[in-house]
């Protein structure tokens, strides 16, 4: 296997790239100095000292105190294995919290006013739910976190999305399906101008948007499998405990899901055309 597929694998199992690269780097070279680390994994030497103490507090490397420090790799059987118990407690816990939601959320049956900083609209009230949506944009300063199907565009949210990029927010977005034929353009449109995009694959689940860990907004689909002309609820809010469970749960979500690398996405895309054609 080469050095490159063992660092995709890590990425797997909810490693970053540099923390992928530097443990690879360790495994293989062994017991290793910053320097050779750097050299080995291709990480600058300047971000090696904070990976390795990320990897230390994930217990998948120990230091040996001489001077100049040595760091080792624990063995990798053991760590693979805690890992990916680790991040099946976790899906596990996201599921059983996303399963409370959606039951909180379809408790809510009323039809279109403000309640104690609650807005709710039901049926098939798009226009609502996309002034919403922009109003978020156009407020952002720090940051909005996304779960998103089909990855909506059209020229006013594009609009509103470039100016947020350009005032440096930082925007998430997770997919709950794999980015295919359907998707990809409109994908690859918000991922080439600055939104870092990954994937969640999951069969059912709400449309989420918080934006600075102020305000959110949910789209229910009383038909999640359908595409166009479907009713479905919105809810926004701007209650800080409704809106700090959601913040919650979107960053949790985000470090639960796999990058997305659109060159192979293309290739495969390309391949299986040609393969129908």
């Amino acid at each position: 296997m080469q050095k490159e597929e063992i660092i995709e694998l890590l990425k797997k199992f909810g490693l970053t790239d540099y923390e992928s690269k530097v443990y690879s780097a360790l495994v293989l070279s062994g017991p290793s100095r910053v320097g050779q680390i750097s050299k080995e994994s291709q990480v600058p030497q300047a971000k090696v000292y904070g990976v390795l103490d990320k990897l230390i507090g994930k217990n998948m490397i120990e230091v040996f105190g001489v001077t100049p420090k040595e760091f080792k790799a624990i063995d990798p059987g053991a760590v693979l294995v805690e890992l990916l118990e680790s991040r099946e407690r976790e899906n596990k816990e996201l599921r059983i919290n996303l399963k409370n939601l959606i039951n909180i959320l379809k408790a809510t049956e009323t039809s279109s006013e403000v309640i104690e900083g609650i807005w709710t609209s039901k049926g098939n009230k798009h226009s609502e739910w996309f002034n919403r949506l922009v109003s978020m944009f156009d407020k952002s300063e720090n940051y909005m976190y996304f779960v998103t199907r089909d990855f909506t565009w059209s020229s006013k949210l594009a609009e509103v999305f470039k100016a947020a990029i350009k005032r440096k927010v930082k925007i998430r977005t997770v997919a709950i399906k794999e980015i295919d034929e359907n998707n990809f353009h409109r994908a690859e449109w918000f991922g080439s101008r600055g939104a870092e995009i990954r994937i969640f694959k999951t069969k059912i689940h709400p449309r989420i948007i918080v934006a600075d860990g102020k305000e959110v907004l949910i789209r229910l689909d009383q038909n999640p499998t359908k595409f166009e002309k479907f009713p479905f609820t919105s809810i926004w809010s701007a209650d800080p405990a409704l809106v700090t469970v959601f913040d919650s749960y979107l960053k949790n979500l985000w470090q639960m899901s796999e990058k997305v690398d659109f060159k192979t996405i293309k290739k495969k895309l390309k391949a299986d055309k040609e393969f129908k054609a």
